[in-house]
């Protein structure tokens, strides 16, 4: 019988090529100080950062990038010919444009 796995140890190497989830208060460490993986060192004090506050910030900056607001409300078609309907369908556009939804 033969398989292959994406995960191995050999003596002195661990390889994974499935992924490597690290949850919770989980770390990687090197000679017993966190490893920084972000390339670079990222200057911050050792759990200064929580799965919390990322979030947040990360929902902070999404909400200030996002310009769209709510737009009118606009009511169920009463519209019975092409006319009426066409009218409708202006009105709606130019509820979307108002609310940056739909560029001009």
């Amino acid at each position: 019988m033969s398989y292959e796995t994406k995960n191995y140890a050999t003596q002195d190497k661990w390889t994974v090529g499935g992924e490597l989830a690290i949850v919770g208060d989980g770390k990687i460490t090197k000679d017993g100080q966190p490893l920084s993986l972000d390339g670079g060192g990222s200057g911050l004090a050792d759990g200064s950062v929580t799965l919390s506050k990322l979030a947040d910030d990360t929902l902070t900056e999404l909400e200030n990038k996002l310009t769209a607001r709510p737009a009118a409300a606009a009511p169920d078609t009463d519209a019975d010919d092409v006319e009426g309907v066409r009218a409708e369908l202006h009105d709606l556009k130019a509820k979307l444009r108002a609310a940056g939804i739909l560029s001009a």
